[in-house]
């Protein structure tokens, strides 16, 4: 009985991160399900192409501030640590609001001058740049809660944003009143809600004069994380964009409409990005290279075991799922699920990948897999979407990941045995560093 206690508490904040993570998947499957099946087809497209954007502008937010802080902070003492993370809100704060500044600033200027783009009145963007703005308020609240080692506070705050996203979008398809415009007005308003009750429970300042420090130690780490995310993007979710001026949002609805149907593996994914990346930069600074390597070899097996019954029963079973989750509207696309489950397997080795890549800061390589997954992507899509429709945008896809996985994974073997004898790097958090200085 003690022995199970004991394995409990170890793997505490574990469990609250999985829980955390299947609130977060669960929703955004039911979300997926609500809205292409009460928008249909091709109002649904629209959704995507504009949640494409809104992701596109979140990129940011993931180099600049996540990414450098989910691997320095874990490695820093306690009284580095809290002046490091309020530095970081700070510069999370004015990051924020500036893109929902330049966002709206754009969008005001294509009001002005076109009134509408491609049919669709450009007023729309104050909805989606709300829902940008307080998409990214939550999301540092929850990646916040992470690096202190507080998940279950995570779990509850993501249950508030996501949870009542989720009611509110059901009850508005109930009453048919679900629009594209009125689906991001409730993205922001409950992600907005989220990040209040948070900030005001957590009483977490923000300190400016400490936000410059923090950009300049995680500046050249960010630099090349917003660059690989560019390429990232215009080869996964521009793709959308470069399809939709082919064959319609239609295809492009039907598409993330099927990819939704393996949504809920990304309780896998998300639950790694918060957990592994943390996990994995304790093990390179207390045991080096070899611990490192042990320890994301024992989650890739893991993974594996786990994934490839998951994507063996939803290929199996697609087409009743489909016809379930969506109705006879989708039917003619249920081969796409095929490919949207080799697609989630290739991604989850590419992600071990970059868990060790991010770990050594050889952002470099991750820099040129972005840039060879877009090259490919992009070049496969002006091949075979003409011809192939939403097929061609799979295609598109799978092809970009594969050639991503095969430069990164060869680049990390060369990173490796150049890392094989040098020690990890201490980091150090200092708010009267100057530029270039490090502890």
């Amino acid at each position: 009985m003690n022995s199970l206690s004991n394995l409990i508490n170890r793997y505490r904040h574990a469990n609250w991160a999985l829980v955390d993570q299947a609130v977060v998947s669960g929703s955004n499957f039911v979300t997926g399900v609500l809205l292409a099946r009460f928008l249909g087809p091709e109002a649904f497209g629209l959704f995507v192409l504009l949640q494409s954007v809104l992701l596109y502008v979140n990129s940011f937010q993931g180099a600049l501030i996540f990414q450098p802080m989910m691997s320095a902070a874990p490695q820093l003492g306690e009284t580095e640590r809290v002046p490091y993370l309020q530095g970081v809100f700070a510069l999370q704060l004015a990051l924020s609001f500036g893109l929902a500044s330049i966002c709206m600033l754009l969008a005001l200027l294509a009001y002005a001058f076109f009134h509408s783009i491609a049919g669709v009145d450009v007023a729309i963007a104050f909805p989606v740049v709300a829902a940008m703005l307080a998409f990214q308020l939550q999301d540092w609240q929850r990646r916040y809660y992470f690096v202190r080692e507080k998940p279950r506070a995570s779990f509850f705050n993501d249950l508030i944003s996501y949870g009542s996203q989720v009611i509110l979008l059901a009850l508005a398809s109930v009453g048919g009143d679900l629009n594209v415009t009125n689906a991001f007005w409730i993205i922001a308003a409950t992600s907005l809600t989220a990040f209040t009750i948070g900030f005001s429970q957590d009483h977490q300042q923000p300190v400016f004069s400490h936000a410059r420090a923090v950009l300049r130690d995680g500046w050249r780490t960010g630099r090349d994380y917003l660059a690989a995310w560019q390429f990232q993007w215009l080869g996964s979710q521009g793709l959308f964009m470069l399809g939709a001026g082919v064959v319609g949002t239609q295809a492009v609805g039907a598409v993330r409409a099927t990819q939704n149907i393996v949504g809920p593996i990304n309780i896998l994914f998300l639950a790694m990005d918060n957990m592994v990346t943390v996990s994995a930069a304790r093990c390179y600074g207390s045991s080096g290279l070899d611990g490192l390597s042990r320890y994301l070899w024992r989650i890739t097996w893991l993974g594996t075991a786990l994934l490839v019954p998951l994507l063996l029963t939803l290929a199996l079973f697609s087409r009743p799922i489909m016809q379930l989750l969506y109705g006879d509207q989708y039917l003619t696309f249920v081969s796409l699920v095929y490919w949207q489950a080799g697609y989630v397997f290739i991604q989850f080795y590419l992600r071990q990948t970059f868990f060790f890549l991010r770990t050594v800061k050889a952002t470099g390589i991750i820099l040129r897999a972005g840039m060879t997954m877009a090259i490919v992507s992009v070049a496969v899509t002006a091949l075979t979407v003409h011809r192939y429709q939403e097929t061609g945008l799979m295609i598109a896809l799978s092809s970009g990941m594969v050639a991503g996985l095969i430069y990164s994974v060869m680049a990390a073997r060369k990173e490796a045995n150049t890392l094989k004898y040098k020690q990890p790097s201490v980091i150090s958090f200092d708010k009267n560093l100057s530029a270039g200085e490090q502890v």
